[in-house]
């Protein structure tokens, strides 16, 4: 009989499971676990500057291990994070090489205890970018920089850490922020197939509400969601920013969705899907009143490469029953550059401002029209060079009408109305617009410098635009980006009228896309004449503290009526319309125009001249001089340099 002689190799293998069994059931186990747990323990800790600590760490049976009150406590503050016991099902061959990776987990009475006092708190070291520990190597320049293996790192990492089974008991997260305090706890949650599903309690100071929370993680395809609605008659509130940011959001139910994907060396993609339900919004910088809308879905494809992020022109954007395809690409190399493009050929124009979320932009609400609408945009910016921008954005139609207004007839200014005036969201003066009012002067009764000065510096093509100057916006994008702030606008005339008397109320960070459609439809339906437009606009523009219109302005600063102003005098008029509560600064002590504005006098005469707005020899003898008479004078000058009236007999 012929016996099987092992070979040497067989031979090693079989010695290295034999031996690799007495590790994993001898009594070095604990000691090796222990060394590789505080290993771990130590970097995380001196990275985030705050102390991890657990009672004891032991192996129950073969491959679980047991961690008793696993806490984090930052130094001098209540502890943070702490966990009665965590159960981990490991792999022991990894456990040879120092290294943990998990299999099933259970975690016992988890809780979070958030602390909070002004700049006093037990959690914001976390947020603290500066912290960084010395032993941790600096990540290479370039791999820094590579957003496509960033992107990889961070979801390979996420999804190679999460466990197969995962159940969760008694978990709470409390929280104390400067005399807000808000809750959630569940009794139970567990991940099983990949799936999970649990019921949550929420408290916001007074407000209690019951969620339902359920969702998807699947590391074996890289896919992730979660859903999110309520359990009662109250809408799903996040709690704390109304708080901290004076803002409400709530809706019915939301869900996302994400996949990651690594096709290859060069590019990863992370795709998905964010739907919300019967959202409502509530900030007052975004609108008065609650902003409402019944669905608003992204389907979303982000593709990252070594030095750009993109949006693909494949996502989709829409709310109610419009949706749009944007396109967005921000590089860093060679050039730092952004790209946005959204093309929308063709939609229906009922549609459109049906989709308008309610509550947003109150003038179109209840809103009837017929035909069809186009967008496009193109946005091309090299951050290196600012005045190479490319900007082009235009709303189209196609056999568009009104066929009822809604909550607003913007046709209602061909007539006389009654203005009202608002600071700061005030009403300060109501007056009438029209014939009766004996400071309103028609088109013909305001002299040509005043009007030709104005449209000089406001907008200079008012009659031949259909609202909008595409140069002109470009151009204050341009700036406003090189000042890093806000400071020029590309308004004409036309938006100005608009946002004087349908918008004058609303201060809000949406006002100027509200501003834009009302221009859009009034210009391109022709609902209000040019002459109509411009006469309102001077009738109505804040010249002065209190003082609206050129005729009163006329009184306020030289006691006469707007038809006898002078050059001189209506060039001033044009110089305070951006910043009428500033025209103090215009003058010195002595009531002289300040030499700032010589520049601006030869600047506005010089269009004017070149326009043949006024002859060569208005030109030559205009000099910045003006002479105060009406009230403004008491406000501009000393009252000891005014000189008293003569008594008379």
């Amino acid at each position: 009989m012929k016996f099987y002689r092992p070979s040497r190799k067989t031979v090693f293998i079989i010695a290295g499971i034999i031996l690799l069994l007495i590790i994993i059931t001898g009594a070095f186990r604990n000691t090796m676990l222990n060394y590789a747990l505080n290993k771990k323990i130590k970097v995380y800790s001196d990275r985030i500057g705050a102390r991890i600590t657990y009672q004891n760490a032991s192996f129950s049976g073969i491959s679980t291990i047991k961690v008793r009150n696993l806490g984090l406590v930052p130094e001098g503050k209540d502890t943070l994070i702490l966990i009665r016991q965590v159960s981990i099902r490991i792999k022991p061959l990894q456990l040879l090489r120092m290294r943990l990776r998990f299999g099933d987990v259970e975690i016992l009475e988890p809780s979070v205890n958030l602390q909070r006092n002004g700049n006093q708190s037990n959690y914001l070291f976390l947020l603290d970018r500066k912290k960084s520990d010395s032993t941790i190597k600096a990540p290479d320049e370039k791999a820094a920089g590579n957003y496509a293996q960033r992107v990889a790192s961070l979801f390979n990492t996420f999804f190679d850490y999460v466990p197969s089974t995962i159940s969760i008991e008694k978990f709470t997260v409390k929280a104390a922020i400067n005399n807000h305090r808000f809750s959630f706890s569940f009794p139970q949650l567990k991940i099983t197939d990949n799936y999970f599903k649990t019921l949550v309690d929420v408290t916001d100071d007074s407000l209690s509400m019951h969620w339902q929370i359920a969702g998807i993680l699947n590391p074996r395809v890289n896919r992730a969601a979660l859903s999110v609605r309520t359990m009662d008659s109250l809408k799903v509130q996040v709690p704390y920013i109304h708080q901290r940011w004076k803002t409400v959001i709530a809706f019915d139910s939301a869900r996302v969705q994400l996949e990651f994907t690594e096709p290859d060396g060069e590019t990863s993609r992370l795709e998905g899907e964010a739907v919300l339900y019967n959202s409502l919004l509530n900030n007052a910088r975004i609108s008065p009143n609650d902003v409402r809308l019944e669905r608003s879905e992204v389907d979303y494809r982000l593709n990252f490469g070594s030095s750009y992020i993109e949006l693909d022109s494949a996502s989709r954007f829409s709310f109610n029953k419009i949706d749009f395809n944007p396109y967005i690409r921000y590089e860093t190399r060679p050039e730092k550059k952004l790209k946005i493009s959204i093309h929308k050929p063709e939609f229906g124009a009922q549609d459109f401002f049906s989709s308008l979320p309610a509550g947003l932009f109150p003038n179109f609400e209840g809103i009837q029209v017929r035909g069809k609408l186009g967008f496009n945009l193109d946005f091309d910016f090299v951050f290196s060079m600012p005045d190479s921008l490319v900007f082009a954005a235009a709303l189209t139609s196609d056999k568009f009408a009104v066929e009822r207004f809604g909550n607003t007839d913007f046709t209602y200014i061909n007539g006389p109305f009654q203005y009202t005036a608002y600071e700061k969201g005030q009403a300060v003066r109501q007056f009438m617009v029209g014939p009766e009012n004996p400071d309103f002067r028609t088109i013909d009764q305001i002299p040509a410098y005043l009007k030709n000065a104005i449209m000089t510096s406001e907008d200079g093509s008012f009659y031949y635009h259909n609202g909008f100057i595409p140069d002109a916006i470009r151009a204050s994008i341009i700036t406003n980006i090189k000042e890093k702030r806000f400071a020029r606008g590309g308004s004409t005339i036309s938006m100005q009228l608009v946002k004087n008397v349908f918008l004058n109320r609303n201060k809000n960070i949406t006002r100027k896309i509200e501003e834009m459609l009302i221009t859009w439809m009034i210009e391109t339906r022709q609902m209000v004449s040019k002459d109509r437009m411009f006469e309102v606009y001077l009738n109505v523009i804040e010249t002065g503290p209190m003082v609206y219109g050129v005729n009163e302005a006329a009184h306020f600063y030289f006691d006469k009526d707007v038809s006898k102003l002078t050059l001189a005098e209506s060039i001033y008029l044009a110089s305070i319309v951006p910043k009428p509560k500033w025209f103090r600064y215009s003058f010195d002590e002595n009531g002289n125009l300040r030499e700032y504005l010589q520049s601006y006098y030869t600047l506005v005469s010089g269009k004017m001249l070149s326009k043949e707005w006024i002859t060569q020899e208005e030109y030559d003898r205009l000099k910045p001089e003006i002479e105060l008479k009406g009230p403004a004078r008491e406000l501009v000058l000393p009252a000891d340099s005014i000189p008293a009236e003569e008594e008379t007999d």
